[in-house]
């Protein structure tokens, strides 16, 4: 008897297989500490997963001696003893000030952006044949740029 399998079934095992492989892949562990200034982890000294997995009793031990780490998100330099370095992946802090700064805006701002653009695309190109052409793309451009200044205005309201 011989299986055969349906387009659907080999991306549905395809999914499962790549989701769980995924879920694993992430940054490696190293030895990290806590920025005193914005909270993120940061590598201060990392670790070879291969060689460790191969040679688990040759596993680099923490730093013993204090270490003077440059944090990677907002340059500063602090001294840490051997008591705050702990094992973990580098990863942004949840109060760090530059990330929230960096952040995507809120899905309201989006949505009115895109709102303003559309309306001001649209009296723009009245009695216009809409088509891919230079004439309509710029129009478009420029009709986004105007609803990113109006927002901008607002915000500072």
């Amino acid at each position: 008897m011989r299986i055969v399998f349906r387009p659907i079934d080999d991306f549905r095992l395809y999914f499962a297989y790549t989701a769980k492989v995924m879920e694993v892949r992430s940054l490696p562990t190293a030895w990290v500490v806590r920025c005193k200034k914005c909270s993120c982890a940061v590598t201060c000294k990392a670790i070879d997963p291969q060689n460790e997995h191969a040679e688990p009793q040759n596993a680099e031990p923490a730093p013993q001696r204090s270490v003077i780490v440059t944090c990677s998100c907002c340059w500063s330099a602090f001294r840490y003893d051997p008591a705050s370095i702990f094992r973990g992946s580098p990863a942004p802090g949840s109060s760090c000030d530059l990330q929230r700064k960096n952040a995507k805006p809120d899905r309201k701002n989006e949505t009115a952006l895109f709102l303003a653009a559309s309306l001001i695309a649209a009296v723009r190109l009245n009695r216009e044949e809409i088509k891919s052409s230079p004439a309509v793309q710029s129009k478009i451009a420029d009709s986004i740029k105007l609803a990113e200044m109006i927002c901008d205005r607002m915000q500072r309201r």
